[in-house]
């Protein structure tokens, strides 16, 4: 909130609002002896006392004393020290501490204002909240916030319900009340106050402040052990239950933990990784939420207001955390972040003036205090958790290394200190009986799968889809299966012998969430390991999942939370399966990533001013396109639209064909980008491929699509990926006149559709022939084959065009001077026959000459 500047007369910090220049880039915490001794400083000439208050201060790892640096510490890894680079001047120095008198002189307005905003923030939170339940229960006959979303809705005016001067409640539009300084009533009817402690820094401030304004009759403290705890974490929080029962007598700490060993999930669900985050939510957040609907005694999880000690200086992610954040991780929860704008000094100096508990590991340190062991810790992290606490970290470097030699990984130590174990991204090296096999094909009518070694009851996890009657004969059940306004036929096949359940169900096409759904349940049957983090997204309290999933159909609302928190229906789905980069059939095995144009589309007026200045396009700005973000999304199009050489700036023959034509023919060029899009984009590919024409297709119907049957990408991937061409056909020919993808809205909502260009170009059907021969190896063809339901590329996904369009442009290539092709369409024959001695690229010669 303030700025930072050094003190350099008392070896302190000074907060300030204006520092002339002087502010630092990085705001320091202290640093003290037990730090020091770590880096073996005591045995290089340092003399410095064994005291409590800090004897330097540290931005990153470059330390300072009195405002001058003094030392810098580099490198280092799990396994080996970092080395330390005393500045030029300062091999040997003697330190004295910061002084604490001279320190609290200095800072104690400007923290006073930081403390009291904080607090007036808290209590204005609070008592907004808390005021819910005021009005519901004063007055129990009024529902005031459906009366203000009725008022919203007819007068089209935002409302809210406020609190009047005589404790009546009053409806009025949010202008108004904002005009009378009037603070709304917010809608949430909050039934658990909480304070989050975390045994870090942010976490004791957090509390030290909620603690301070909040009745402590109406706070809970909450604490997770997620089996990583470092072990001065739990003795601080001994610590601080002890001082602050001591000192609110009412104010409750509760504890939770997971009922399993972290390392036991490890091999059910394989070590988490920067890319598998599963650890936070099993051994944190489930076990957290399912303590607090226990100890709220509902029979469901109550609604929480969580006070959290996040802040924005920590991470670009949590930069963009709002203050007030409703259901931004788990539903019913809000997160009040009241320091959320602190930076490190602030919060280091509320610790230090307030003489708090403090965690030993900064002493010795840390920088930032969590689990002994994280994909996302630093390497100096590392190297300070597992010297500082080596008998904690030791049990997790046995698994890494176990995890690691099954990989046949042969130089295990440097693979590990290298942080490699931390990028795992698929579950390759753990084996798993279970397995599920998708049987059926994307455009068919039935959706089939296998699952083997399945670990739940499928007829259990159906439940959430909706109701289902069941007849049996033999081992098989049919029954049908209602999905929202729909019955669906469903057969069940079992094989007991070999463990596996075939699930049928029938007459699904045309219905993305369906089939998104049918998946998301059948992951959940084949690979739950009863981690618990779905049971907590039940609003209802329907669904329990220890000792095994049991479902209350007279609770469950079918509102499906369960299925929808996570990308694959189950966490241990997503860690476990195996992602495999999808080969463009045209590049030679070489991997493409379906998300290469960054959010961008292929803009019509960049390609008109690359094809008017080919020469000159990349020597000067005038092409409009910026070069930092929009610059490479359009090589990447340029690349797929085989227009430009795939390894460098230069345009390919292909490419001066097309410009040679651009001005006089644009739309047959687009034609050909179109065709040569289809076959080297992926997500043009999959577009052609998966939608069908003359369907309308709202968004969030396609990004469903998209996940059944990408699911090797991560939902952001696919998003940006769809967005890009959703971009490309708003801004260029391929929509508005190809209307290979047309873009309109709906209650100003995207909607996806596709129409067959009949009006297509004689050498754009040739091309597309010829492209689609080099892929099959073969230049004797069909018409049928470009119609069958199964049919992945060529003329008709990529354009649309009846059958019997195409068989009149056949007959008039047949005729056409350069013979290209030869048609046999008589007696029942629908034969396309080619010449060998020509090449796609031949065919754009000879036709566009």
């Amino acid at each position: 909130m303030f700025k930072v500047v050094w003190d350099t007369k008392y070896n302190g910090v000074r907060l300030t609002m204006s520092a002339a220049g002087e502010a630092l880039n990085v705001s320091p915490r202290p640093v003290f002896w037990e730090e020091l001794d770590l880096l073996g400083l005591n045995k290089m000439g340092w003399i410095y006392p064994h005291v409590d208050e800090p004897l330097l201060w540290a931005c990153d790892r470059r330390y300072f004393f009195k405002g001058q640096f003094v030392l810098e510490v580099k490198g280092g890894n799990i396994f080996d020290a970092p080395t330390v680079i005393p500045q030029g001047g300062f091999e040997s120095l003697t330190l004295s501490p910061v002084n604490m008198e001279k320190l609290r002189e200095r800072n104690e307005d400007t923290m006073f204002i930081i403390e009291h905003e904080a607090m007036d923030f808290i209590n204005q939170t609070y008592r907004r909240y808390k005021n819910v339940r005021k009005v519901a229960k004063e007055n129990p006959d009024i529902d005031f916030q459906s009366l203000a979303a009725h008022l919203e809705k007819k007068t089209k005016q935002e409302h809210v319900v406020v609190k009047e001067d005589c404790d009546s409640f009053d409806v009025m539009p949010l202008s108004k009340a904002e005009e009378l300084g009037k603070a709304p009533i917010l809608k949430n009817d909050i039934e658990l106050f909480v304070a989050s402690f975390s045994g870090g820094k942010d976490s004791q401030v957090l509390l030290d402040l909620v603690t301070r304004v909040v009745p402590s009759d109406d706070l809970v403290v909450v604490y997770s052990d997620t089996g990583y705890e470092l072990p001065s974490s739990l003795l601080l929080y001994e610590e601080i239950k002890t001082y602050y029962v001591r000192k609110y007598p009412d104010l409750k700490f509760l504890l939770a933990k997971n009922h399993e060993k972290v390392l036991a999930y490890w091999d059910k669900m394989g070590s988490p990784s920067n890319v598998h985050r599963w650890c936070c939510g099993v051994m944190k957040t489930a076990p957290l939420y399912k303590m607090l609907k226990a100890y709220s005694g509902l029979g469901r999880q109550p609604h929480v207001l969580s006070f959290v000690g996040t802040r924005a200086e920590e991470s670009a992610r949590r930069a963009t955390y709002q203050k007030v954040a409703k259901d931004a991780k788990h539903t019913n929860v809000i997160n009040v972040s009241p320091i959320l704008e602190w930076n490190t000094t602030e919060v280091w100096l509320y610790l230090l003036l307030n003489k708090l508990h403090v965690n030993t590991a900064y002493r010795k340190g840390l920088g930032r205090v969590g689990c002994i062991i994280c994909p996302f810790g630093s390497d100096w992290n590392d190297y300070l958790c597992n010297h500082i606490f080596p008998e904690t970290a030791q049990p997790f470097l046995c698994k890494i290394r176990e995890i690691v030699g099954k990989r046949g990984v042969k130089d295990i130590e440097t693979y590990i200190k290298s942080g490699n174990w931390k990028i795992r991204a698929g579950g390759k090296g753990f084996e798993t009986k279970s397995k599920v096999g998708i049987i059926s094909s994307v455009n068919s009518p039935d959706f089939k799968a296998l699952l083997t070694c399945p670990k739940e009851n499928f007829f259990e996890w159906l439940k959430v889809l909706g109701n289902c009657a069941w007849t049996l004969h033999e081992d098989v059940y049919e029954g049908q299966l209602r999905y929202g306004k729909n019955l669906y036929d469903i057969k069940l096949t079992i094989d007991e012998v070999n463990n596996t359940t075939l699930v049928e169900v029938f007459n699904v096409i045309g219905n993305p969430y369906l089939v998104s759904h049918l998946k998301r349940v059948i992951n959940k049957v084949t690979f739950c390991v009863h981690c618990e983090l779905c049971e907590v997204e039940c609003p209802t309290g329907a669904l329990s999942v220890v000792p095994i999933v049991k479902i209350d159909s007279g609770k469950c609302i079918k509102c499906r939370r369960c299925l929808d928190f996570k990308e694959d229906g189950c966490i241990s789905a997503n860690s476990l399966k195996q992602s495999e980069g999808i080969k463009m059939a045209t590049q030679k095995n070489k991997k493409t990533t379906i998300n290469r144009y960054n959010n961008f589309g292929f803009r019509e007026k960049w390609l008109s001013f690359y094809m008017e200045h080919v020469d000159t396009f990349f020597e000067n700005d005038e092409h409009g396109i910026n070069k930092e973000n929009q610059m490479n999304p359009f090589l990447n199009w340029m690349r797929d639209s085989d227009i430009l050489a795939s390894d460098s700036k230069n345009i390919t023959e292909i490419g001066k064909i097309l410009q040679s034509k651009y001005m006089s023919h644009p739309v047959v060029v687009w034609e050909i980008i179109w065709v040569n899009l289809t076959c080297n984009s992926e997500i043009c590919n999959w577009f052609a491929f998966n939608i069908a024409y003359g369907h309308n297709y709202m968004k969030s119907e396609v990004e469903m699509l998209m996940e059944t049957t990408l699911d090797m990408y991560s939902s952001s991937v696919r998003k940006n990926a769809l967005g890009s061409l959703q971009n490309a056909f708003v801004s260029s020919s391929l929509g508005e006149k190809l209307q290979v993808g047309v873009i309109t809205k709906v209650n100003n909502k995207p909607v996806f559709s596709r129409f067959p260009h009949n009006d297509i170009s004689l050498v754009a059907v040739a091309y597309s022939f010829y492209r689609y021969a080099e892929r099959q190896k073969r230049y004797m063809l069909t018409v049928s084959e470009f119609y069958d339901e199964n049919q992945k590329e060529g003329i008709y996904r990529q354009f649309g065009i009846s059958r019997e369009t195409l068989e009149k442009l056949l007959l008039s290539l047949q005729e056409e001077s350069n013979h290209v092709l030869r048609a046999e369409l008589n007696m029942g024959l629908d034969n396309i026959i080619l010449r060998e001695d020509l090449t796609s690229k031949d065919i754009l010669k000879l036709m566009l000459k």
